[in-house]
Formats: C-alpha cells, sequence, structure tokens
C-alpha cells in the first residue's frame, strides 16, 4: 500500500508540474471552454471575462483567478457565428468581436457594444447589446484569392473612442503580415479603415495574430501567437508599429486564443484545448 501511495503521489506531482515554459499555468479550463476565445478584465472586477467561439454559446463567462466558471451571462440578441475576441473601455463596456472568418468570405462582420457591462448585477444571467456591422476597406472578393486570405479578424482592442482589429493571415504563401483596421467604437453600419500593417514572421503556425489587449493606460498593446507576445511601446498615436517592438517567448506552442493585462508587468493568456496540449489560464510575466 505505501509503494501505491509513493507512485500516486509521485504522479499527481509529475501532472501538476508539466513543462509550460515561462508561462505559469493557474488552472485548467472546463471542457466547454475547449474553444476558449478572447479575455477582459474590467477594473475593479475581480473576474477575468472569456467567451467560446464558432458554434458554441452566446455566452460570456466569468473566470476566477485559478479559471473555474463563476459567472455566465447570455447574451440574449447576439448569436455567435464566431465569436473571437473581448475588448473594454474605462466606462466599462464590453466589445465582443464577432470577426471570425476562416474562409475570409463573411461580407458582414459585426461588434457587439454591452455597456454598463462592469455595473450588472453578478446574479444576472442575461444581457442585451447593441451592434455595430462593417466591411473591410479593402476586399472586394468573398472569398478572395488563396494567395490573399488575409480577412480573418481574431484580435480586438480599444483605445480612445476606436476599436482596432488585427487579422490572422491565412494566405496560401504565408507571408507573414497582419493589417490593422480602424472603427469607430459605436453602433451602427460602417467601412473598417485599413490604417497599417505588420510583418511578424514568417511561420504559418507560430506567426499569425491570435489576440490583443491594451494596458490600462493605453500606452502599451500586447499581441498574441500560439508561441510568443509581442509587446509594442512608445508608438505615436495609432502607428502601434512605430515605436518598440518586443517579443517574448512562451516556451509553449499551443493555440493561444485570448490576452489581457493583469497589470502592467502581467498578462493572462488562454489557449484551446488541443488533443493533449492547451485548455488552461495562464499568467505571464514581462519581467
Amino acid at each position: 500500500m505505501l509503494r501505491f501511495l509513493v507512485g500516486a503521489s509521485f504522479a499527481l506531482f509529475f501532472i501538476s508540474c508539466q513543462d509550460y515554459g515561462q508561462l505559469e499555468m493557474k488552472g485548467s479550463l472546463e471542457r466547454r471552454l475547449a474553444e476558449v476565445s478572447g479575455l477582459a478584465l474590467f477594473e475593479g472586477d475581480t473576474l477575468i471575462y472569456t467567451a467560446t467561439d464558432h458554434g458554441n454559446p452566446n455566452i460570456i463567462y466569468g473566470l476566477d483567478t485559478s479559471g473555474n466558471i463563476v459567472r455566465e451571462l447570455k447574451i440574449s440578441n447576439a448569436p455567435n457565428e464566431d465569436w473571437e475576441d473581448l475588448a473594454n473601455d474605462a466606462e466599462g463596456t464590453l466589445y465582443i468581436s464577432d470577426t471570425g472568418n476562416n474562409e475570409n468570405d463573411r461580407e458582414d462582420q459585426f461588434i457587439y457594444i454591452i455597456r454598463n457591462f462592469n455595473e450588472l448585477p453578478h446574479d444576472a444571467t442575461s444581457a442585451t447589446a447593441e451592434r455595430l456591422t462593417f466591411t473591410l476597406s479593402d476586399q472586394e472578393d468573398y472569398p478572395p484569392d488563396l494567395k490573399n486570405l488575409n480577412f480573418d479578424i481574431e484580435s480586438l482592442i480599444y483605445k480612445n473612442e476606436y476599436l482596432y482589429l488585427f487579422t490572422r493571415n491565412r494566405s496560401r504563401n504565408f507571408d507573414g503580415v497582419t493589417k490593422v483596421y480602424k472603427l469607430p467604437a459605436l453602433p451602427g453600419n460602417f467601412e473598417a479603415e485599413l490604417i497599417d500593417e505588420y510583418y511578424v514572421c514568417d511561420d504559418l503556425n507560430t506567426c499569425a495574430i491570435t489576440g490583443a489587449a491594451i494596458s490600462s493606460d493605453g500606452k502599451t498593446i500586447a499581441l498574441l501567437t500560439t508561441n510568443k507576445v509581442l509587446l509594442l511601446s512608445n508608438f505615436k498615436e495609432e502607428k502601434f508599429f512605430s515605436g518598440d517592438i518586443t517579443t517574448y517567448e512562451t516556451g509553449y506552442n499551443s493555440q493561444k486564443e485570448g490576452v489581457a493585462f493583469k497589470n502592467d508587468s502581467t498578462l493572462y493568456l488562454v489557449d484551446e484545448r488541443r488533443a493533449q496540449t492547451g485548455g488552461n489560464l495562464y499568467e505571464f510575466s514581462l519581467k
């Protein structure tokens, strides 16, 4: 019996100490969050908010710092065609980016806007949203040529009354470029303006942008890929790639889909569950 207990204890120790590189695992996510996508934090709220993408319920989940679901809020008038990211502003508004577009064939994409999200009672089970509908200023064909599949959007931030969207490049002969679009943070119908682009790197598996976040002071942006974080700082206005760009390797390759600033020196990350990888909430230090 003693030998069995020692062996079991060793196995539990081994499982709890999996190698996640520079990531500190905070907790395993429930199976219903297997396709987790996006993170948002509100000042004064202890929860970490997330969602799931294509084909999943239109629910915002509130997680504790161990990744447990402690709150669920259905957005009753916002179908989840393909929710890909969350963003928020200092006034307590939550933005849901329904912009997943793997085939690059969506002619209309949406941002759902829930005002005063941070003031909703924690026992509330549903809310309604306003809708921002948009097209992309440089897309003419639906879908475009296979060499020009750079209209899928999985990353969203809010800054100074505007929303900024970063593409996940799916082009054949991947060239490593992410494009940046700009929208007013208002309900209505708009054309998203292409304002910039940036070459990340040339590996399709590790260089496509899958999430974004901005610090509370608006001075630092984090862009996420499967195995790295690009930190943008000292940029001028909305020229986000004009300043310093620092690349942090996470040390663990998984389908990372959400990032948010816990504070100025620490990020929260989440990844999808894929076979034997992912499905976790992490902290990642920028020091």
